[in-house]
């Protein structure tokens, strides 16, 4: 089914963040980062299953570390 709305590519809409994210003082740099963090704990505190919190933030983590591994090895 086509649709009338065009949504955004996630490329795109990672390339934005990361722009965003480039733009800020090293100082709001950690405290974004730090926001964060306070939001993983938050979840995983008012979560029923806070084991699900944790283990979709592992498999995220693994993910970004599988991506920098592949990009250092296309480019290394």
């Amino acid at each position: 089914m086509k649709l009338p709305i065009k949504f955004p590519d996630n490329a795109d809409v990672i390339a934005e963040e990361v722009a965003r994210f480039r733009a800020l003082s090293p100082d709001a740099q950690v405290r974004e980062l730090g926001e964060m963090v306070r939001l993983y704990h938050f979840l995983a505190a008012q979560s029923f299953r806070p084991e699900v919190v944790r283990r979709l933030a592992e498999e995220d983590e693994d993910r970004g570390r599988r991506a920098v591994e592949e990009f250092a090895a296309r480019h290394g």
